[in-house]
């Protein structure tokens, strides 16, 4: 059976985890809830099938836990993956082969929350804690739309230049 690929932010980073879907269900059919008493088992678990350097394992774990967060509540809310993406192309490539997503810069932000407020392709998941938006799901975001650094009077949201989708229609 070949595993699905999926995309997860890391740090700054987006990173092809294999397997993810199987390990997220298996914890969610075990009745596990996403919290900080799950990460060592996340990390153990996407280890057998991926690499995860012993020096960032601690970022590891916060994006996995965030990950299956995300999918946690989509299962309990009964939301498909279907509403993940707004688009599986654009023009004929993978939108995850599409480097079209936000850049938050946090030292920036101060919390207005109009960023998370407009967008409506669920990009952005509210982290209370910090009380600052993250990119939570980069390739929901519909490729050439910067509505939410637009709406941001700090400037605290950055996309790549509309030159890359320029070059990918010619390349």
């Amino acid at each position: 059976m070949n595993k699905k690929t999926k995309m997860v932010l890391i740090g700054n980073q987006l990173i092809g985890m294999v397997g993810l879907e199987e390990i997220f269900e298996k914890l969610y059919k075990s009745d596990l809830k996403p919290d900080e008493k799950i990460k060592a088992r996340l990390v153990d678990s996407v280890r057998k099938e991926n690499y995860i350097p012993p020096k960032q394992e601690v970022i590891y774990a916060e994006a996995l836990l965030r990950e299956y967060s995300f999918y946690y509540q989509k299962k309990i809310n009964g939301s498909t993956d279907q509403t993940e993406l707004c688009c599986d192309t654009y023009q004929g490539i993978p939108r995850e082969n599409i480097p079209w997503y936000p850049t938050v810069y946090e030292e920036k932000c101060d919390g207005c929350r109009k960023c998370f407020e407009m967008c409506p392709q669920k990009v952005y998941l509210w982290d209370e804690k910090i009380n600052k938006p993250k990119v939570i799901n980069p390739f929901a975001c519909v490729v050439g739309c910067s509505g939410c650094a637009e709406v941001c009077k700090l400037k605290a949201i950055s996309f790549p230049p509309l030159s890359i989708l320029d070059n990918l229609k010619s390349g």
